[in-house]
């Protein structure tokens, strides 16, 4: 197989050969069809770890609805056969038109073909907003295992575990033995701390290490300080692993402790977002937030009475 060359590197020459036989892979299937190649995440803002996964976006020329499904399943296979943690997002250069997210725009390095970013929009807002909304309530009950009937208060995803279920997610070590991890506990805080700042602050997150300095800029409240301390423990001392030490082991249990509270203030949150949507006159917010409740029960008597009157106004 060719050898291609990338335009950058992560400076892991481990990761470097996982990039290029991606890339390689995709051009044999995909022949003269790859528009642009982009790392994302912390590899391309250079605060990887050893645990760190790989995040790589392969652009398709033009329309490339008719190759997506082939083209998908391909990330897939490719993904189960790497030597290091890879998430391969194939991307419509026709969708992307419409408007990308701020981490794509602003967050991510070309790494081969050509680069087409500063003639993509940067998604508005409000949809960006619905976005990050919906999809944390989806983290909130799908990282965890929990069952798809959302009540406030939330309860622990394993209230007899050590750290109450948020370690579930198993991370596959170098050698590759996989084991249990705070990898998901740092998407769940990281995604609804986004989405929280473009709700609540207007504002769009680029990177992970921005996420807490933005929160505690627009927001003085208690979160802040939480979402600091799982960047700084859980991703740069601990390299999302569980600690050995037990004193250690008991901050992390504690940093649990405060997750479930901060899940349910995301939820009282997304209620008043819901609410909005459902009585707004909006139809691309009001469409969402029905498709949104028809996977996922939120019970509660004013909002399940809300959607009632939008659902008979729609008949």
């Amino acid at each position: 197989m060719q050898e291609f060359i990338l335009l950058q590197t992560t400076g892991n020459e481990r990761t470097n050969a996982v990039l290029r036989a991606a890339i390689g892979i995709f051009e044999l299937a995909f022949p003269g069809q790859i528009r642009a190649c982009y790392i994302e995440g912390s590899y391309a803002d250079q605060s990887a770890v050893f645990t760190s996964d790989l995040d790589l976006v392969i652009v398709l020329k033009g329309d490339a609805s008719s190759n997506l499904a082939r083209a998908e399943a391909l990330a897939q296979h490719c993904c189960a056969l790497s030597v290091v943690e890879l998430d391969i997002g194939v991307a419509d250069e026709n969708k992307l038109a419409v408007g990308v997210p701020p981490y794509f725009k602003m967050g991510s390095i070309l790494i081969y073909g050509e680069d087409i970013r500063d003639r993509l929009p940067l998604v508005a807002l409000s949809q960006w907003t619905r976005d990050r909304m919906h999809s944390s309530l989806w983290r909130t009950v799908h990282l965890f295992n929990r069952p798809p009937v959302i009540r406030y208060p939330l309860a622990y995803p394993d209230p007899s575990g050590e750290f109450y279920g948020y370690d579930r997610r198993k991370l596959r070590l170098p050698d590759g033995e996989e084991v249990n991890c705070t990898r998901d506990l740092i998407r769940l805080t990281g995604w609804s701390a986004t989405a929280l700042l473009a709700y609540r602050a207007g504002r769009y997150v680029t990177r992970k290490s921005e996420c807490h300095v933005a929160y505690r800029e627009s927001f003085q409240d208690e979160w802040g300080q939480l979402l600091e301390d799982i960047y700084v423990y859980c991703r740069n001392k601990w390299h999302y692993l569980l600690p050995t030490d037990p004193a250690e082991r008991r901050k992390l249990r504690q940093i649990c402790v405060r997750t479930l509270a901060f899940e349910n203030y995301f939820l009282l949150v997304y209620k008043e977002f819901l609410l909005s949507e459902l009585q707004a006159e909006d139809v691309e917010g009001k469409r969402m937030a029905l498709w949104v409740l028809d996977q996922i029960t939120y019970q509660d008597e004013e909002i399940e009475g809300v959607v009632a009157s939008a659902k008979t106004a729609q008949e």
